[in-house]
């Protein structure tokens, strides 16, 4: 099947393809997150990452953004944890990250949440999002940094699957 291109784009390969997808769509991505939006960024690029990680298509969408979501609610539950009942502490903080990291290490079990490596990603993320002290929405402290997060790794994994459909449309006889 020949590119939807026509001339000479038609002989490109997904490499320039999601290059240019990725350069061109990063500048109103970024300002609709900073001047729009006004949620984090990173978080929406780590999650982007994760969805071609996680392979392509609907299904890494999917488990990319379960595993990440998985991550996020990790990293929300041990500062909650941490904070709420231990009342913080390098001991309490080392102990309930050990609990979630095993918790997320079996993720591979879990069809829905079986790219283990989102876990992880969502699971930093969220750290970065707190001690950035990011909110979205209007909303304060860790529900507010959690939502953050959240939707703006949400954002971030369907604008990879919107990237790689339109890579795949400009080059669609290759695999990255």
């Amino acid at each position: 099947m020949g590119s939807v291109v026509p001339g000479p784009l038609a002989e490109w390969n997904r490499v320039p393809a999601l290059a240019v997808v990725f350069g061109i769509a990063s500048v109103p991505w970024t300002y609709g997150f900073v001047a729009g939006l006004e949620i984090p960024l990173w978080p929406s690029f780590i999650a982007s990452a994760t969805f071609f990680a996680a392979g392509s298509g609907i299904d890494a969408l999917v488990r990319g953004y379960a595993s990440n979501l998985a991550g996020i609610l990790y990293a929300a539950a041990t500062l909650a944890i941490v904070d709420g009942l231990f009342g913080g502490g390098v001991l309490a903080f080392s102990l309930v990250v050990g609990g979630f990291m095993f918790l997320a290490s079996l993720h591979e079990t879990v069809p829905l949440l079986s790219f283990t490596p989102g876990a992880f990603f969502g699971y930093a993320t969220m750290f970065s999002v707190e001690a950035a002290e990011a909110t979205a929405f209007g909303v304060a402290g860790l529900p507010g940094e959690t939502l953050a997060a959240v939707v703006s790794m949400l954002f971030g994994a369907v604008i990879g699957l919107g990237a790689d459909e339109l890579s795949s449309r400009l080059a669609p006889d290759q695999n990255l």
